[in-house]
């Protein structure tokens, strides 16, 4: 798989890489090597899915908190009684 910075790129590559050790397994019988392929491509399945939802949340504005405001009681006219 080739490394790429973004996690989208990266998910698509791994879910290919799935794809053909499905492909693969499908060729080479029923033994150990097609069970082992099969969970091979199943990680690369849950990896790729890893890599979504990080691509997800770094796509989302970060959030934040915000406590109460020292200016929230202050008069609208910005003087502060004594």
């Amino acid at each position: 798989m080739t490394e790429s910075a973004d996690p989208r790129a990266q998910a698509a590559a791994a879910r290919e890489l799935a794809a053909r050790a499905r492909r693969l397994a499908h060729g080479v019988g029923e033994g150990a090597e097609r069970k082992r392929l099969l969970q091979y491509a199943q990680e690369l399945e849950e990896h790729a899915a890893e890599l979504d939802a990080r691509a997800s949340e770094a796509g989302k504005p970060p959030i934040v908190e915000q406590g109460p405001s020292d200016t929230a009681d202050d008069p609208p006219d910005g003087e502060k009684p004594d």
